[in-house]
């Protein structure tokens, strides 16, 4: 089947659709996003604000003072404090609150915001986001009473005391024990355990009793049920009490009451069970979320190659085509951050290391990090040493780190600042410096500045500012490379300077791997000729699939697509392609499904296979890897990477 002559569908259209999916991602969080004309006092809210905040207004705007009315009277003033030193006097806007919805209920909040200025310095607008923390505010305040009933527990540790008397017979010596249940000391002292626990609880003890009578020294815990006041669970310990002559003629027992203790643990079992669960949850929303917002990505990629490719030299369309492509980036890495963040902090990521120059890892961080550089028309600066430093590292991975570090300054300096980039041999260890003359950080904020979600500045407009974790994926990452990654700066309006610190290679260091498995990206240069290649795109979004065959025609290729995977093997076998981008989430038959498949058959039995998908974790790698694929990429692809790719490929014979 030839490729659509049609042209793909307006981005426009495509761009509206993802606003709607972000809306849609705002409401599964119960987050919601607001802007507040602080000169008008209006606030424009997303659509899901009058659920999460119980109002009934029937529209997307309000006011200022009506955010504040909905404020709990006892956070009120400090919220109206907060956010007047927030426009006012460029405080950081990050405030737990209470609100009071009109239905009665009071739900927490967390509340934080940017303050946006014009060229004056005067704030315009502050924009921002609520999350609901109802419930981790509810188990706070759980864990708070179970400390103190723990502490209770504690306080009447060993004071439940008995013995065997003359008698024989176990008798209750001890006050606390009638208090602890409510009863007179008449009822418990100088009484014996069948009168006070009644004949059946009597049972079940006798023969730890006899036990202890033959020299043996013991605790265990056992549930009682107590005459008039229920079951309670019990540690007791007893010892045996020997006469002069050392023969055992009675014991004394110590027992506790542990039921609110058991009951604790009970529920703390159960807890971290639920927080386990709502991780899980959470790690699959965030896959999701990537899927979903990674798919229409693409197309628009797709679509922005084609124009660049086709497109007038009229300034103001290449202007439109500018800004298209800086936005499709910046999505792209906030959806690859919060992948990133959650491997990370849940120990998931894997480094793929190998003996590898450090003047590679910095070419490749240069490479992604020099468009925001220049847009923000910086004076960049690199040094680096003519010495050969070779590092065991994970190539793609150390380029994010610097290239994470190089935005940070790019993003904390004021347009036509300067960022300097250098590199230095100390003893065996490679130092990456990456310099500034911006912001600078404040001394209170230093220690702050790798914890996730940290935003240094409060002046800045929140877009240039990213999620906050960048410099925290950095600091993991180097870590898990054996290094270590430090900040200093003078104060304010000083600038800083970012310091990693990486072991040296040894002589001999691991293979590189044998598959590529690459997020968008091909490493290295792939040399070789240029040949025209016949490609089948696989994808079930015909808008993915089309666009990308239109752009590898206009790249001088072959090219066809499929939407399903029956189609796929039958296009396949006809058509013989040298190279299949297969996406992997299609139903009916899925991608690894159609790539065992066509491993099978004789005819593309040898076929470059690539898996071309919106699903990018872990798990997704090792089962495309299992399935047959030569190589993982992520939508969206990435140009330079999809013409690498293409470069040292030579037609099947």
């Amino acid at each position: 089947m030839n490729g659509p002559a049609i042209p793909p569908e307006p981005i426009e259209d495509q761009l509206r659709r993802e606003q709607e999916r972000f809306s849609f991602a705002l409401e599964a969080a119960d987050m919601v996003a607001w802007d507040w004309d602080v000169v008008g006092d209006e606030v424009l809210r997303s659509r899901n604000a009058d659920r999460v905040l119980g109002l009934d207004s029937g529209g997307a705007t309000g006011s200022g003072r009506e955010f504040l009315s909905l404020v709990h009277p006892e956070d009120r003033e400090r919220v109206r404090l907060a956010l007047h030193r927030a426009v006012h006097e460029g405080a950081e806007y990050d405030e737990e609150l209470r609100l009071l919805r009109p239905d009665g209920t009071v739900r927490w909040v967390a509340d934080k915001g940017r303050v946006t200025r014009d060229e004056t310095g005067k704030p315009v607008r502050m924009s921002g986001v609520m999350f609901d923390i109802t419930e981790r505010k509810l188990a706070e305040q759980a864990l708070r009473q179970s400390e103190g009933h723990l502490q209770f527990i504690a306080d009447a540790t060993a004071t439940y005391l008995a013995h065997c008397n003359a008698e024989r017979r176990y008798v209750f010596v001890n006050r606390a024990y009638a208090e602890r249940f409510g009863l007179t000391p008449d009822q418990i002292v100088g009484r014996t355990v069948a009168e006070v626990l009644g004949d059946g609880a009597y049972e079940s003890i006798r023969p730890y009793m006899e036990r202890v009578l033959a020299g043996e020294t013991f605790q265990y815990e056992l549930n009682l049920e107590y005459p008039g006041i229920g079951r309670r669970h019990m540690h007791c310990s007893y010892t045996p009490e020997p006469d002069a002559h050392g023969r055992i003629v009675g014991w004394v027992a110590a027992l506790m009451d542990i039921t609110d203790r058991h009951r604790l643990e009970q529920a703390l079992r159960e807890s971290e069970e639920s927080l386990q669960e709502a991780d899980r949850r959470k790690d699959e929303f965030l896959a999701t979320l990537a899927h979903e917002l990674r798919n229409p990505l693409a197309p628009i990629r797709h679509a922005l190659e084609i124009l660049q490719i086709q497109g007038s030299p009229e300034p103001g369309l290449q202007w439109t085509r500018n800004v298209i492509g800086r936005q499709v980036e910046q999505l792209t890495r906030l959806v690859d951050d919060l992948l990133d963040i959650s491997r990370i902090t849940r120990g998931k990521i894997e480094l793929r290391q190998e003996r590898v120059e450090l003047s590679a890892i910095l070419d490749r961080a240069l490479e992604t990090s020099r468009p925001l550089i220049e847009a923000s028309r910086h004076h960049l600066a690199v040094i680096v040493p003519e010495e050969p430093l070779s590092l065991l590292a994970d190539v793609t991975r150390m380029a994010q780190v610097v290239s994470n570090l190089l935005n940070n300054a790019a993003k904390y300096t004021r347009a036509g600042g300067h960022v300097e980039l250098s590199a230095e041999r100390e003893a065996d260890h490679a130092v990456i410096r990456v310099k500034d003359d911006g912001i600078g950080i404040p001394p209170e904020m230093r220690p702050r500045v790798f914890d996730m979600f940290t935003q240094v500045d409060t002046s800045l407009e929140r877009a240039q500012g990213g999620l906050g974790i960048g410099l925290t994926i950095a600091l993991r990452l180097v870590e898990l490379h054996g290094g270590t990654l430090e900040v200093e700066s003078a104060g304010p309006g000083q600038g800083s300077e970012l310091i990693v610190r990486l072991p040296l290679a040894p002589e001999t260091a691991v293979p590189p791997p044998d598959i590529q498995e690459t997020r968008g990206e091909i490493p290295g240069e792939i040399p070789g000729p240029r040949s025209v290649l016949r490609i089948l795109v696989v994808d079930d979004n015909e808008d993915s699939a089309d666009s990308l065959a239109i752009w590898l025609g206009l790249m001088g290729h072959d090219a066809r697509t499929a939407h399903d995977g029956p189609q796929a093997l039958a296009v396949a076998q006809e058509y013989r392609p040298d190279l299949i981008f297969l996406d992997i989430g299609m139903p009916g038959m899925n991608g690894y499904e159609v790539a065992r498949r066509l491993r099978q058959q004789p005819e593309t039995r040898d076929v470059t296979l690539i898996a071309v998908t919106g699903w990018g974790q872990d798990e997704d790698r090792r089962q495309s890897r299992e399935a047959g694929f030569d190589q993982h990429l992520v939508k969206p692809l990435e140009p330079k990477a999809l013409e690498k790719l293409l470069a040292g490929m030579a037609p099947r014979a």
